[in-house]
C-alpha cells in the first residue's frame, strides 16, 4: 500500500470529510470509478473516430444505371 500527501482547498477537506468521502476505502472507489469511467469514454472516442473514418462517402445522387442490351 502506498501513501500520499496531497494539499486541498480546507472547505473541500471539510465538505468531503463530512460526508466520508476521504476514508481511504471510499477515496479508492472514487479514484478506481473515475478511471473506469475516463478509459470507457476514451473507448467510445476512439471507436466513434474510426467508425466515421470508415464510412463510405455517400453520393446525393447516384450514377444512373446502364440499361443491359
Amino acid at each position: 500500500m502506498t501513501t500520499i500527501h496531497i494539499s486541498l482547498p480546507d472547505q473541500l477537506v471539510h465538505d468531503a470529510g463530512e460526508l466520508g468521502l476521504l476514508d481511504p476505502v471510499n477515496l479508492a472507489e472514487l479514484l478506481q470509478n473515475e478511471i473506469r469511467r475516463r478509459t470507457f469514454a476514451d473507448i467510445f472516442a476512439v471507436s466513434h473516430r474510426l467508425a466515421t473514418e470508415s464510412e463510405p462517402d455517400q453520393d446525393p445522387d447516384p450514377p444512373p444505371r446502364r440499361r443491359r442490351r
